[in-house]
């Protein structure tokens, strides 16, 4: 059962007891991947806590390194119950590791792949965007873009409480201190870009996350998103 967030806040005490060691932390099976970072279920040894680690390959990013330390501080920084927040981060060898909760439920890209096929029932799909929409409100209201809302970054613990997660390509808006200042980059994933971040060039801000959430509503009713089962270049064309 898909629950909304707690409003308790997390105290510092509860976040700052992870430790910069890699040597307290025992990596376990693979949870998820992507192109740049692998995740990790992990035991956290001091307190024998399930954890994830998310490994950030530093030689394999085309962002330079303080892109990717923006993205653990952003992590780090966030304190909002529907999303996901960095305990910590640390190097190791040629890696990032970012230190943070274990959803156990997985994502709801998987949850559709193992039981939902064709779509999740219409008072779950409720459920989920509107944990979803707070989630985005926060970060916009904070001065970020996610640019990368799907089903795949939208993730669930045991006790059903949805969190966004997955800051690969966020971005903020704020760094200069303008609310209007646009994005010019081009990052996401194709099948839930918004038009203006297919057009180079044209730049785009926090309404390119809506987009992405309308395309999301529709992959979590159909099991799929639009025009995903066609290969890239097609879909470009």
């Amino acid at each position: 059962m898909v629950r909304g967030g707690s409003m308790r806040r997390p105290s510092l005490a509860a976040v700052s007891e992870f430790t910069l060691s890699a040597d307290d932390y025992r990596l376990m099976e693979e949870v998820g991947f992507g192109a740049n970072a692998v995740v990790y279920r992990a035991i956290f040894l001091p307190a024998n806590r399930t954890i994830a680690v998310k490994c950030l390959h530093l030689d394999r990013i085309s962002s330079n390194l303080d892109d990717v330390r923006k993205e653990a501080q952003i992590m780090k920084l966030i304190d909002h119950p529907n999303v996901i927040k960095a305990y910590c981060s640390f190097v190791v060898d040629h890696n990032l590791w970012v230190i943070m909760p274990f959803m156990a439920e997985g994502s709801c890209l998987h949850l559709m792949k193992v039981a939902h096929p064709d779509g999740l029932e219409e008072p779950v799909i409720c459920s989920i965007l509107k944990e979803t929409l707070k989630a985005l409100a926060y970060l916009h209201g904070q001065g970020h873009i996610h640019r990368d809302v799907k089903a795949g970054n939208i993730l669930v613990d045991s006790p059903g409480v949805v969190k966004l997660g997955d800051f690969g390509v966020s971005a903020c808006l704020f760094d200069r201190g303008d609310r209007q200042r646009s994005r010019n980059t081009f990052v996401g994933t194709p099948c839930w870009m918004a038009p203006e971040v297919l057009q180079p060039g044209t730049g785009y801000n926090f309404k390119a996350d809506i987009w992405s959430f309308g395309i999301t509503a529709l992959e979590l009713a159909h099991g799929h998103a639009p025009f995903s089962k066609y290969p890239p270049m097609k879909f470009f064309s």
